[in-house]
């Protein structure tokens, strides 16, 4: 008997919960084949139909990480990388902001790691604009650490990075809802960035993802949801966010209020926060409305060349997220400003011209 099937039970009909470990082992003995697909299957079904729990997520970083291709950063390289992902698959569809706030937070001075892949649910992912702009999004490991070097930002195509996972592609797809993979995979950059920036769509999600976050060691990261239903930090009303910061022992407190606690005594109330506080006007939701690449990349490429409006704002917030993550910025009022300098000073127009120069020397290496 399979451990997925001895666990299934208990998990089924008591409403119990994986332990980290068992967990790992759980999607460790997944990844071998060995397991019969309905069992997969009824796993998966079960975990979202009675709601994921941070040790499994943690437990499932674990499996995945450990079988992730490595890439070749020095010790003083990884502790400077920070990335800027959402976990995506529905919600108001809008143009791809976190890909405008990481590009923006590179051109600002910022170590940018940027996990993601293509489409899923929506007409463009992460991967498609950027390929679109000619930022390269198929660089092995040695070509990945060059670009991040000579660029400041390197974006890490998940199917390459996580070979591991591809056996699993077909049953997810089949299944045809949200799994526990969708909010595992932005927490398994490949780069072991540990300082970070993820959105999430519900905010019953914040806490959760926020929990795993400290369980697997995170430096310094911000867990944000818009209540108008993005995984961003958004203009057109509150954001919910939590903080995870390593402490002086360097081990990671999460911190869910305005106040900060004592090592090991999180508060247990997320954080909330408007555009005034960051210095930005507040817009409504259709201002963000994405399209299919062609449109998206239109879009992008207004923001990162000056052009003003509500589409910046968004990104100007979201990026002065990843510099106070980043220890750039000291708050998002300083981050916005430091932002809105990378664009007006056409740093970010020549980050995204360095990007597409690289993608073209480099073609023939990949």
């Amino acid at each position: 008997m399979s451990l997925v099937k001895e666990l299934l039970r208990p998990l089924a009909q008591d409403g119990a919960a994986l332990s980290r470990e068992q967990a790992d082992s759980v999607l460790e003995e997944i990844l071998t084949g060995s397991v019969p697909e309905v069992e997969t299957a009824a796993l998966l079904a079960v975990l979202a139909t009675r709601g994921e729990q941070a040790p499994e997520l943690a437990g499932f970083v674990d499996v995945m990480r450990r079988h992730a291709t490595p890439l070749p950063f020095s010790d003083d390289e990884r502790e400077q990388l920070v990335d800027c992902v959402g976990t995506g698959g529905g919600g108001p569809q809008t143009f791809n902001i976190s890909c405008g706030a990481a590009l923006v937070a590179a051109a600002a001075g910022a170590r940018v790691a940027k996990h993601g892949n293509r489409a899923v649910t929506s007409q463009c992912g992460a991967a498609d604009v950027l390929e679109a702009l000619g930022v390269p999004i198929e660089l092995g490991p040695e070509l990945a650490v060059e670009c991040l070097r000579e660029t400041g930002f390197v974006f890490l195509f998940a199917p390459l990075y996580h070979p591991a996972m591809k056996a699993l592609g077909p049953l997810r797809r089949a299944l045809g809802f949200r799994t526990i993979f969708n909010l595992v995979g932005p927490l398994t950059n490949p780069a072991h960035a540990r300082t970070q920036v993820v959105g999430v769509l519900a905010p019953s999600r914040v806490l959760l993802v926020g929990r795993a976050l400290a369980a697997l060691g995170a430096k310094r990261a911000f867990v944000v949801h818009g209540t108008d239903g993005i995984d961003e930090l958004t203009t057109t009303g509150e954001s919910v966010v939590a903080r995870v910061e390593e402490n002086a022992e360097g081990k990671p407190n999460l911190h869910l209020g305005d106040k900060n606690p004592s090592p090991g005594t999180p508060t247990l109330k997320a954080a909330r926060i408007t555009p005034e506080m960051a210095g930005l006007p507040r817009t409504t939701i259709d201002h963000f409305t994405g399209g299919d690449v062609a449109t998206n990349k239109a879009l992008l490429y207004d923001v990162l060349t000056g052009v003003p409006g509500a589409r910046r704002d968004i990104v100007l917030l979201n990026a002065a997220a990843v510099l106070v993550a980043a220890s750039l910025a000291g708050d998002l009022k300083e981050g916005v400003a430091k932002s809105a300098e990378a664009i007006d000073s056409g740093e970010a127009a020549a980050t995204l011209e360095k990007l597409r120069r690289f993608g073209v020397t480099h073609a023939a290496k990949r």
